[in-house]
C-alpha cells in the first residue's frame, strides 16, 4: 500500500501514574523508565521495529517533560562530552531512534481519553490510524493487526488481552467455596480486557468528542459495540500493563535481565 509506513501512531501520554510510588508520582507516566529508558520509548519502539515510525503524543499532566526528553534525545541517550565555557558538545555516538517523526499535541490535564483523541485530529491526515496507551506493552505483530482491521472493516479493532494475573477468584456453592481460579491456565481462557494497541478508521472522530468528558472505553465504544463497529484482534502473547509497583518491578527487572519480550520479538 503507498506510504504504508506513514500511518500515524496515536500514544496518551496523559497517566499521571498515581498509583505507582517513587518517581511516578512527580513525572509522567509515560516517562516512568523501564531498564535505561522510560516506557514511552519501549512503546514506540515496537511500533518502529515495523517500520512504523510517525508518532503522535497527547501530552497530559507534566507533559513538559516528554517535550524535554525528544528536544534533548541525543544529549539524553549518548555519552557526550562538554567543554565548559565555550558551550562545545561532542556527541560521541548516534541514536538508531532516526528518522522517527514525533508531534507532541498539550490535550490538557483534566482530557478523558476520547477527548485527548478528539484534540489531536488535526495530526492525523491518513484514513486510518494506529493507537495505544503509554503503560502497556507486549509482542504485538503490528502488521497482522492491521490486516486484521481492515479484513473486519470496522471502525475500530482494539486487541483483546489476557490479564497476567487476578486476586483470588473464587467458584462457590452453597456459601463454600468449591474451587478458586487458577492463574496458569489463564491463557486457556477468552477472558479478554482492552489491551490497547488499537486500530482505527478516521470515522471514529464522529464519534469523539473535545470534551474533557468524553471517554473511549466507555461511551464511544459502547456505541461501536452495538453497531458491530468494534472488533477484537485476540492477543495470547506476551502483554503486560505498568499499574502497580508489582508491575514496575517485573517489568524492569525483565528489562534487566535482557528478557524484554516486546522487543527481543
Amino acid at each position: 500500500m503507498k506510504r504504508e509506513k506513514n500511518i500515524p501512531v496515536l500514544i496518551l501520554c496523559g497517566g499521571r501514574g498515581i498509583r505507582l510510588a517513587g518517581e511516578a508520582t512527580y513525572i509522567p507516566k509515560a516517562m516512568v523508565k523501564i531498564g535505561q529508558r522510560p516506557i514511552l520509548w519501549h512503546i514506540m519502539k515496537r511500533y518502529a521495529s515495523y517500520g512504523y515510525t510517525n508518532f503522535v503524543l497527547a501530552l497530559g499532566t507534566k507533559g513538559e517533560m516528554i517535550r524535554d526528553y525528544f528536544l534533548n534525545y541525543r544529549s539524553y541517550t549518548n555519552d557526550i562530552r562538554i567543554r565548559l565555557g565555550s558551550g562545545e558538545v561532542e556527541h560521541k555516538s548516534e541514536n538508531q531512534e532516526t528518522g522517527w517523526d514525533i508531534t507532541m499535541i498539550d490535550t490538557g490535564e483534566l482530557a478523558n481519553s476520547g477527548a485527548r483523541v478528539a484534540r489531536c485530529e488535526t495530526a492525523i491526515q491518513s484514513d486510518e490510524f494506529m493507537m495505544t496507551y503509554s503503560d502497556n506493552l507486549a509482542n504485538i505483530d503490528i502488521p497482522k493487526l492491521l490486516a486484521f482491521q481492515r479484513s473486519h472493516k470496522t471502525i475500530a479493532t482494539i486487541t483483546g488481552a489476557i490479564p497476567p494475573y487476578r486476586e483470588m477468584e473464587l467458584a462457590v456453592k452453597d456459601e463454600y467455596a468449591t474451587g478458586r481460579f487458577d492463574p496458569l491456565k489463564a491463557k486457556s481462557q477468552e477472558r479478554y480486557i482492552n489491551g490497547g494497541f488499537m486500530v482505527f478508521s478516521k470515522k471514529i472522530f464522529s464519534y469523539l468528542s473535545p470534551f474533557n468528558e468524553c471517554r473511549l472505553e466507555s461511551e464511544v465504544f459502547e456505541k461501536l459495540m452495538s453497531e458491530k463497529q468494534l472488533a477484537v484482534y485476540p492477543h495470547h502473547g506476551f502483554w503486560r500493563w505498568l499499574d502497580t509497583d508489582r508491575d514496575y518491578q517485573y517489568l524492569n527487572n525483565l528489562a534487566i535481565d535482557n528478557k524484554a519480550y516486546w522487543l527481543n520479538e
